[in-house]
């Protein structure tokens, strides 16, 4: 037997619709222009579980995250505005961990990021046109290491980001 409620806020563009089938919730946020701006559900204790998907104004989806009991888990994917790929994270209940590597529309890499598991801790790699160039290592929060790994574009990237602060 299907018994579903449903609970729509019209002032703030939210619809919750629980099935009894799977005991959760299915909760729904709309933009002003009434497109869906995320979908997600939640388990009866109300705690996000199972996929969520974020949107833009247009409906293009921006985000897909996996939730488990209220905390992130396993992989995020976020996209550009054209739909290509910018980000595949990776999540273990909540704590970032793996490989995270961020991308421009066209595929190229910008930044690198091996998580440790430890909040912010891990390797940092950074890229400037596809290239490989430098590496910090952060652990208890705080930079321990920097490797320059082509001192020519790393002074490239240097000399811009001075100009840009100008």
């Amino acid at each position: 037997m299907l018994a579903i409620s449903s609970l729509t806020l019209a002032a703030q563009g939210i619809q919750e619709e629980f099935s009894q089938d799977c005991s959760c919730w299915t909760i729904t946020n709309h933009y002003d222009n009434g497109q869906v701006s995320m979908i997600h559900h939640e388990n009866e204790a109300r705690k996000k579980d199972g996929e969520l998907k974020h949107f833009s104004t247009e409906g293009k989806l921006l985000r897909l995250e996996e939730w488990k009991d209220g905390s992130q888990h396993k992989i995020t994917k976020h996209f550009h505005p054209d739909g290509s790929l910018y980000l595949e994270a990776n999540y273990e209940m909540g704590k970032k961990i793996g490989t995270w590597t961020f991308l421009e529309p066209d595929g190229t890499p910008t930044q690198e990021i091996t998580y440790t598991g430890k909040g912010s801790d891990g390797t940092y790699a950074y890229y400037y046109a596809g290239v490989r160039y430098a590496e910090q290592t952060i652990e208890e929060g705080k930079l321990v290491d920097t490797k320059v790994l082509d001192q020519k574009i790393y002074d490239i990237v240097q000399e811009e980001s001075g100009a840009q602060s100008k």
